[in-house]
């Protein structure tokens, strides 16, 4: 496995065998490992740190608690979040490749993270947008 991680850092392209699921949990325990957060002994005290406190949730971001990128520069390296940074380097090389399979022109990729509260707002003002229609005002929104 850990062979398979020192491929993909150094070659950030997609492998021609895929990974189980236990490789891809180290890789990203490992990535996130760097990221400063993750210091042992470290106390962020700072307005942009990362701080999580329920191991729970620390599980299910395999301990990735930093952003992406830097003010207004959003592909920038992010110091302290260097495992987070890295993995987004590598995912936007992996999806380049992947677009280049059909079509050869892409030439570049920057893939950003998306939560789920922002991705419901813009899909339902693009559908203002395109709808264009007084009539049509509201939204039903079950929660279920």
């Amino acid at each position: 496995r850990e062979k398979q991680i020192k491929a993909l850092l150094s070659s950030r392209c997609i492998s021609d065998a895929g990974w189980d699921a236990h490789s891809i949990r180290l890789c990203l325990h490992e990535l996130a490992c760097m990221d400063s957060n993750n210091f042992v002994d470290n106390a962020g005290v700072g307005e942009r740190e990362a701080r999580i406190y329920s191991d729970i949730v620390s599980d299910r971001h395999f301990g990735f608690g930093h952003g992406i990128g830097r003010s207004g520069d959003i592909a920038a390296i992010q110091p302290k979040a260097a495992g987070s940074s890295l993995v987004n380097q590598i995912t936007n090389k992996m999806v380049k490749q992947l677009l280049n399979l059909d079509m050869k022109c892409v030439k570049n990729v920057l893939l950003l993270p998306f939560a789920t509260g922002m991705a419901i707002v813009m899909s339902l003002l693009t559908l203002k947008q395109r709808l264009n229609d007084a009539k049509k005002r509201y939204i039903l929104w079950p929660r279920i």
